[in-house]
């Protein structure tokens, strides 16, 4: 199959659109429809199921998709190998990352790798915590930074540390002065959650169980700097480990309370590549830095933070 038409089913599959893709790729719709066609012709099945809403691979065509990706992957690490025997390191490292990673951690990293390989480019995705599973088994990504979880297969560990989930709030707040907390003693105080509670749910149901108690959140949102300012506010406790705030508690803004429940006080957060990956040479370099790093960062998040200022509710 020419490189071409693999490149336009790629983007039709992106996209969900036929007229969507051509416009990414400056073609004619036509020219792209005409491109699908002939393949479904050549491969005699039926590589997209149109709708009116657009268009999504088959079973044929997932398979199809799966071989086009893991193909245009080893083009590009081939290609990043190839570079690397004259000395130099280029090519593209492809992370996926827990947001709170994304942006304390993985910055620097990143201003760190490019100083020292500055052919070397970065996609660095924040990932809904349900799509995890599916983005390092696509193959179009190199490794993430998230939490251990034995609920993700086909993968190695390559490095990681320690955290724990616990509650969050200001300074002023009734529980602050807490050494530790269950989520039960958190019920009747108002409550901010993420979206997805994907890690709280499960543990929730365990807790509750007996009591029927349950936490009804104030607000809702899938955004961590949203979170970050209603907290500051006052507006509710939220439940996150400290990595995504702790400037604020190197500052006394807010205090981090850790859960005693199993689940939450036991976290961990690590280096996660697929099992069956050949990495490039920039993104093997990108992991053994970040490896380096983390270890520094953990030392950072364990020292005692500021004594917290008291203050009046604004």
């Amino acid at each position: 199959m020419h490189a071409a038409v693999l490149r336009y089913f790629d983007h039709v599959a992106r996209h969900g659109s036929i007229r969507k893709a051509a416009d990414a790729l400056s073609v004619a719709s036509s020219a792209v429809n005409r491109q699908i066609l002939r393949l479904e012709d050549e491969m005699g099945v039926t590589l997209f199921e149109r709708g009116r809403s657009g268009v999504r691979p088959t079973a044929a065509g997932e398979l199809l998709l799966r071989h086009v990706r893991e193909t245009q992957n080893e083009y590009q690490r081939t290609r990043a190998e190839i570079a690397s025997l004259g000395g130099t390191v280029s090519g593209d490292v492809r992370i996926i990352s827990l947001e709170s990673m994304l942006v304390r951690f993985l910055p620097q990293v990143v201003d760190e790798m490019s100083a020292r390989h500055p052919k070397v480019t970065f996609t660095v995705l924040a990932v809904h915590p349900s799509e995890i599973g599916e983005a390092l088994r696509s193959g179009d990504n190199d490794f993430g930074v998230l939490f251990v979880d034995a609920r993700h297969r086909g993968v190695d560990v390559i490095a990681e540390f320690p955290t724990s989930v616990g509650a969050l709030m200001r300074p002023d707040h009734p529980l602050a002065g807490r050494k530790s907390l269950t989520l039960t003693e958190c019920v009747g105080h108002p409550v901010v959650m993420l979206q997805d509670r994907w890690l709280l749910d499960a543990i929730m149901a365990m807790e509750f169980a007996g009591s029927g108690a349950r936490l009804s959140p104030r607000v809702v949102s899938n955004s961590i700097e949203f979170m970050r300012q209603v907290i500051r506010s006052g507006l509710g406790i939220g439940f996150f480990t400290p990595i995504g705030f702790i400037d604020e508690i190197r500052r006394g803004e807010l205090v981090h309370v850790p859960l005693v429940e199993p689940g939450l006080a036991q976290s961990r957060i690590g280096i996660l590549v697929p099992r069956y990956r050949r990495l490039s040479p920039p993104a093997r370099l990108m992991i053994n830095h970040i490896s380096e790093r983390l270890g520094a960062f953990a030392d950072f998040l364990a020292a005692p933070p500021r004594r917290p200022k008291r203050r009046g509710r604004t």
